[in-house]
């Protein structure tokens, strides 16, 4: 079994990020219900036409969800990334990976985000939105979603595995967005309308579990 491991600042630093993480992910999960609105529908390609009235009609939430995403790129980076520094010893290849796939995916993230924000002024502007605007927005997302589930499956070799919470944290992470991620990227079987559900409670559930191993390990150190 074992021993305890991880720097007790390291440790503390990302069980405050994942509860920011967490606090973040339910506001903007409160805003999505409150305005009908939400990222993923702008994520994929769709008709440039309709692809703009949605964009029209989900103004104001997605404004808001965009600025909530943008805090939240900065909160899960310090969850996940200290995590991985507490951690690194028993698996540095697996740290360096994930750490700097996680960086990658806030890149994305960011640029995504950015992107999304000017395709609402596009529209306000009475500008049409081109399908290759459209394919550039997806095409980044996709590549978000995709760099974060194999980062994630990196960093899984650094964290420990020996309780029953620290087990369900670990195949959590090797399958939750693995599995969720084509569904939603490739409309695999259909599912892509079910599969932002799967990415959503994968999200939510991995940064609780994560936080309760931070502070579980915190207090032994």
């Amino acid at each position: 079994m074992d021993k305890p491991t991880g720097n007790t600042q390291y440790l503390a630093a990302s069980f405050a990020g994942c509860l920011a993480a967490l606090g973040l992910l339910l506001a903007a999960t409160a805003v999505s219900l409150v305005s009908g609105s939400g990222q993923e529908p702008f994520e994929t390609v769709s008709n440039p036409v309709a692809y703009a009235d949605g964009l029209t009609q989900a103004e104001d939430g997605l404004r808001a969800i965009l600025f909530i995403d943008s805090l939240f790129i900065i909160a899960y980076l310090t969850a996940i990334c200290f995590a991985i520094a507490a951690f690194e010893r028993k698996c540095p290849p697996a740290a360096w990976f994930g750490g700097l796939g996680m960086i990658a995916v806030a890149i994305l993230d960011a640029l995504e985000n950015a992107t999304l924000a000017q395709s609402l002024d596009i529209t306000v502007l009475g500008a049409p939105l081109t399908l290759q605007h459209i394919t550039w927005q997806a095409s980044v997302s996709a590549m978000k979603w995709q760099v974060a589930a194999l980062s994630l499956f990196a960093i899984t070799f650094t964290l420990p595995c020996n309780t029953l919470v620290e087990r369900i944290l670990v195949w959590g992470m090797r399958l939750g967005l693995p599995l969720a991620v084509p569904l939603f990227i490739m409309d695999a079987f259909g599912l892509r309308e079910v599969a932002p559900l799967g990415l959503g409670l994968a999200m939510l559930g991995g940064f609780a579990l994560l936080a309760v191993v931070a502070r579980s390990h915190s207090a032994k150190n």
